[in-house]
């Protein structure tokens, strides 16, 4: 704050200083009654002047003071301490400024936990997504079956799809489009993406189904939908089963596959960011985003995704659609 800036932000209390100071010496002139000498006149509006002039200079400097702090403020990401003798309006504006501040500092926390969350996330993708990378070339090098070498390409593109709606799924209602969706179709299309592992596997599949049109968006849907035959297929043995079922009136739909299940304890966990549990550790490697992701898709687009299963006997997805006719969908931004 300069002493210019100040006068002019100043400039309607000197206004009436000079009003009041111009009033008592014309009344004091003017009136017959009031014998003043002008000398002793002058010497009173100088005095007056001079306490005036105290008084804007000790608030310069208490304002300019103010101001710097809260300059400093703006600048770090730390609290200072002010005075308690403020006045309101600088209370007013500390009390502004520590919102603010503190509105900012939660958001650098949030983008340095999703910074950080990010990284994790690659550096574990990385890993997986060399292991087919890999195979290919060794495949390719061997001159090994094509089946084989277009199966490994399914997989590095399930993870590049994977990091595509981790990067933008706080973005995610920039991209959707909400239509009638025909459910069985859909489900018929993710199922045969995955037909190579059901026949390498001799998995078997039990389709009950009936024509059933939903609101949602067809390429979020498909996501979901391959996130959870993907993790049924993973750890599901050999010549197990899967089977999927859609409930019109419950206006639900059921994935359930007769593998390794989940331990009890890791259920409650199962959607959380990054979380892999016993399975994914012991039995295959995973970078824990799989379900995290589809449930976050889902919520997104309006459903309700739950996980159910005993271990050693089965897990069951159920995707659940709210009724059109009673509800509006809201998308979180």
């Amino acid at each position: 704050m300069t002493i210019l800036g100040y006068l002019q932000s100043q400039k309607w209390l000197i206004l009436m200083f000079v009003v009041l100071m111009s009033f008592f010496t014309l009344v004091t002139l003017i009136d017959p009654i009031m014998q003043i000498h002008i000398s002793s006149l002058l010497y009173i509006e100088g005095v007056a002047v001079i306490i005036f002039a105290l008084y804007c200079g000790f608030d310069y400097y208490r304002k300019k003071s103010f101001f710097n702090k809260l300059k400093r403020i703006s600048e770090i990401d730390e609290y200072i301490p002010f005075s308690d003798s403020m006045i309101d309006s600088e209370n007013m504006y500390v009390q502004l400024m520590k919102i603010q501040q503190e509105k900012h500092i939660k958001k650098l926390e949030r983008m340095e936990l999703e910074r950080k969350e990010w990284q994790e996330y690659m550096t574990s993708w990385f890993h997986e997504v060399k292991t087919p990378i890999a195979v290919s070339r060794m495949i390719y090098e061997t001159g090994g079956s094509l089946e084989s070498l277009a199966e490994e390409m399914d997989k590095v593109e399930h993870f590049i799809e994977q990091a595509l709606y981790f990067s933008r799924i706080s973005d995610f209602h920039k991209d959707y489009f909400i239509q009638e969706i025909d459910l069985e179709r859909i489900v018929k299309e993710a199922v045969k993406m995955h037909t190579k592992t059901f026949i390498a596997k001799r998995i078997s599949i039990n389709l009950d189904m009936q024509k059933f049109e939903v609101l949602t968006d067809k390429k979020g849907i498909l996501f979901i939908l391959n996130q959870l035959l993907s993790n049924s297929l993973k750890y599901t043995e050999c010549k197990g089963s899967i089977s999927i079922h859609i409930d019109c009136q419950k206006r639900t739909l059921r994935i359930r596959d007769s593998g390794i299940g989940i331990a009890q304890e890791d259920l409650p966990r199962v959607f959380e960011k990054g979380f892999t549990g016993k399975n994914g550790r012991q039995h295959v490697s995973s970078t824990g985003m799989g379900l995290y992701l589809a449930k976050k898709t889902a919520e997104k687009l309006g459903h309700t995704l739950t996980l159910s299963s005993e271990k050693d006997k089965f897990t069951e997805a159920i995707i659940s659609f709210p009724n059109t006719e009673d509800r509006l969908y809201i998308m979180e931004q």
